[in-house]
């Protein structure tokens, strides 16, 4: 190999060693991730926004604010991952779903983690009333949030 056609490949070598996490990094610069704050109104904000990109099918929002690792425990005691939760949302693009009433979340805040948790009321499908807690938890890194873990416990009526 000539020594110029040597330094061509590694000058592409290293463009692609140092841009390609940047090309990652800016797919997730999505305005409803923007300007977070560990405070109660941004975990607040992003459990909105997480409701609505499930509801749209929005599995890039969705990638970008759940971690890699990310679990949940459902209200039927299954444990899900990251890839189910993505699976399970992109089966919701284009159908147009609307928000539904959500309740109130409260945040409790406790270093770099944050818990959002709420009672939620819905009709089950025997139309029958449910009530389910739910918790999502959040890590704080590199000046934003992800979320972790999340667990949905069935309230008795």
């Amino acid at each position: 190999m000539s020594q110029t056609k040597s330094k061509i490949l590694g000058f592409t070598c290293l463009f692609v060693l140092f841009a390609a996490p940047s090309w990652a990094a800016n797919s997730c610069r999505l305005p409803q991730l923007a300007n977070q704050h560990e405070d109660a109104a941004t975990i607040q904000h992003l459990e909105h926004a997480w409701s609505m990109a499930f509801l749209q099918g929005d599995t890039q929002l969705e990638s970008c604010l759940l971690s890699p690792d990310y679990m949940e425990i459902r209200r039927n005691g299954e444990l899900g991952h990251l890839r189910e939760e993505l699976a399970m949302a992109a089966k919701n693009r284009g159908k147009n779903l609307k928000m539904p009433q959500i309740p109130e979340v409260t945040v409790m805040i406790h270093e770099n983690v944050a818990v959002a948790y709420a009672l939620s009321s819905f009709a089950g499908p025997d139309g029958e009333p449910r009530r389910t807690r739910s918790a999502d938890f959040f890590v704080w890194k590199n000046g934003e949030w992800h979320a972790f873990f999340s667990q949905q416990t069935p309230v008795p009526n």
